[in-house]
């Protein structure tokens, strides 16, 4: 619909375009009531005519006009005028951050975390008025010449504090895949923490002057989000300071619990890392630590290892103190050779008294020892018992038959398993059959069948649905592809379960779309070829061909001047395409000769068909000597006469322009 020069609602006078997105048109209009120049945002025509998807526009916008922020862009009014939604925003004739990057390249990490600083406290306003924005994307914030941001585009945002479901469509998840956080590219709940996540990409792109996922398709690229972990932005640009890497690690966490929980955090950190460039972020523990918590322990120095070796001096306990005991000095003693030899031989024989006697004790110790450890062999064979199966059996009546025995049954653990009953044995430690003196057996209990809920993925792209409800949710997805008219190749059109429990490993079936069943058509070229040529070469690709008529006096009449769609596009069969065929107005004089002589000019009709038209009398000029009559037509392709004397055709023909 053409706008320009147009008034919405007898007041907004559209000038110009200055942007176009997926939704929505914005143009550069002026309101003639307060005199000033102002954007106005309109709804593009396949999303106005769908009143559910207009009616959430209205009640968004208008909670998004509700934010006034120095880094938000103002909107001003929400309305509609003849079948036409828009909104009116404060104009900002500048570049997007998008652009910056694109003409800058990546970013220093202070002008990086400024620009951050900004985006993220227009966030934390509209986070505290309960809007999250879901569009997240350097498109969306404007720089102006100050490089003061601003953010904008609130036309997708999702009121968290109302019922209201957000703006998706059938099959599309809203936004822009590239700076999806992981759980709004699975098409589920999204939060503020959604938001911090898509801020987290941007400044990844700002600091890198890449976006950290790519690939071939928008599925590819928001599985990466669910899957990979991004390179860390200061290996791809060393420049970046370790707390900018840190700060864009954090918010690109793919668990909400790991990431920033508000923009506040995120702003703390932010502000750290500008003053302290090149420090990291410390990651916020409990400042208690729990017993048997693991705990990071600072590494000794020297001086730490000096400080706690105690002085090697010989002590003696005194109560509460040790005292000082200087050693006793060596009392040296007066002897002569004869006392020497006296003492070792004394010695001497002491030496093998105290030998004798150590043999004798170990060979009485060996029997003793040797005579317990034979009886209490005999003992414990006698007291062997063999290991009862349990498995399968309830603890209940596990405990009931064997403790009154003497078995001590111990349950380690429980786990779900579909094969036993819940309370049922599913494992015992000892194996059954084992001989042991001990009575204790350890069990591991059966929890029953572990039920999942089963989340609804119509909709979704079947890779998508397939990640999350067999990686994600531990079912096996059958599928089955099914021709639709509606619904796009590769979308669940419908599933068998959805919004129940299931158990555990169980089967979903899948109603995939294959399309619409039509062969491609590559169009070919048909121009410079007669009309009737290039429709029968057109209408055996079993494509529609609708005719339509241009002049050009340097070509002949008949021939295909232009085609609506160029040489190798794909159609679909059915698919209509116009070819637009010269028809240059030709004038023509015919003269027919062996009028019967003697015929009167009254007597004689001549009647002419232009193109396949009706016949029609026309004018003519008859010569009676040379019995001949010659008429002048103007036409395009074909000729057809007939001459008549006395009302019976005696000439008739064709002949071409």
């Amino acid at each position: 619909m053409e706008l320009i020069g147009k008034i919405l609602a007898g007041r907004y006078e559209i000038i110009q375009v200055v942007g176009k997105g997926g939704m929505a048109t914005v143009y550069k209009a002026r309101d003639n009531l307060l005199n000033r120049y102002v954007a106005v945002k309109v709804l593009k025509d396949e999303y106005s005519k769908d009143e559910v998807f207009v009616k959430r526009f209205r009640t968004e916008a208008q909670s998004a006009a509700s934010l006034i922020h120095p880094n938000i862009v103002s909107v001003f009014d929400v309305g509609e005028d003849k079948g036409i939604s828009y909104i009116v925003m404060e104009l900002l004739e500048s570049k997007t951050l998008k652009d910056y990057i694109e003409e800058k390249g990546p970013l220093s990490s202070e002008l990086t975390l400024k620009i951050a600083a900004q985006i993220a406290s227009a966030l934390e306003a509209a986070h505290k008025a309960h809007i999250v924005h879901r569009d997240i994307k350097p498109q969306n914030i404007i720089l102006n010449q100050n490089l003061v941001a601003k953010v904008t585009d609130f036309g997708i945002a999702k009121v968290t504090n109302t019922t209201s479901a957000t703006i998706t469509s059938f099959g599309k998840t809203m936004g822009s895949v590239h700076y999806f956080s992981p759980e709004h590219a699975k098409g589920g709940y999204t939060d503020a923490k959604s938001d911090l996540y898509s801020l987290g990409v941007v400044m990844y792109e700002m600091a890198t002057g890449k976006i950290p996922f790519d690939a071939e398709s928008p599925v590819s690229v928001a599985l990466k989000h669910i899957q990979e972990d991004p390179i860390p932005p200061i290996e791809v640009n060393p420049m970046v300071s370790r707390g900018l890497n840190d700060i864009i690690l954090k918010a690109m966490e793919k668990s909400t619990a790991t990431r920033y929980q508000t923009a506040s955090e995120m702003l703390t950190d932010i502000s750290i890392a500008l003053s302290k460039p090149k420090d990291g972020i410390a990651q916020r523990v409990s400042s208690s630590v729990q017993a048997g918590e693991t705990q990071v322990i600072p590494t000794l120095t020297d001086e730490d290892i000096q400080n706690s070796v105690p002085n090697i001096r010989t002590r003696q306990s005194t109560g509460t103190r040790s005292a000082y005991v200087p050693p006793k000095p060596i009392k040296e003693e007066a002897s002569d050779v004869e006392d020497l030899d006296k003492k070792d031989k004394n010695k001497d024989k002491k030496k093998t008294v105290i030998i004798a006697c150590s043999i004798v004790a170990i060979l009485i110790v060996g029997l003793v020892f040797g005579y317990f450890i034979r009886k209490i062999i005999k003992s414990t064979k006698e007291d062997e018992i063999e290991i009862p199966a349990i498995v399968g059996m309830s603890i209940d009546e596990v405990r009931q038959k064997y403790e009154p025995l003497g078995y001590t049954i111990n349950q380690t653990s429980s786990e779900y398993n579909s094969e036993y009953e819940e309370g049922k044995i599913i494992t015992q430690d000892p194996q059954q059959g084992t001989k042991t003196t001990s009575k204790i057996i350890s069990v591991t209990v059966s929890k029953g069948t572990k039920l999942v809920r089963v989340t609804n993925q119509e909709g979704k792209d079947i890779k998508v649905a397939k990640y999350e409800l067999e990686n994600t949710l531990g079912f096996i997805v059958e599928q089955e592809d099914k021709v639709s008219d509606t619904v796009a190749k590769g979308i669940i059109i419908s599933q068998d379960y959805k919004d129940v429990d299931r158990p555990y490993g169980s089967v979903i079936k899948v109603v995939v779309s294959s399309g619409d069943g039509k062969e491609s058509v590559v169009v070919p070229n048909v121009i410079g070829k007669t009309a009737s040529d290039a429709k029968k070469t057109l209408e055996d690709l079993k494509l529609k061909v609708e005719i339509d008529y241009g002049e050009d006096s340097t070509k002949s009449n008949g021939i295909v001047l232009n085609q609506s769609y160029s040489q190798n596009y794909v159609l679909k069969e059915g698919d209509l395409i116009k070819i637009t065929v010269n028809r240059r107005v030709v004038e023509k004089t015919l003269t027919v000769t062996g009028i019967p002589e003697g015929t009167e000019k009254n007597n004689i009709t001549v009647r002419v068909s232009i193109d396949g038209g009706a016949l029609n009398n026309t004018t003519f000029a008859y010569d009676e000597e040379k019995n001949a009559l010659s008429f002048t037509v103007n036409g395009y392709e074909k000729l057809s006469y007939e001459v008549l004397v006395n009302g019976s055709v005696i000439k008739s023909g064709d002949e071409p322009f």
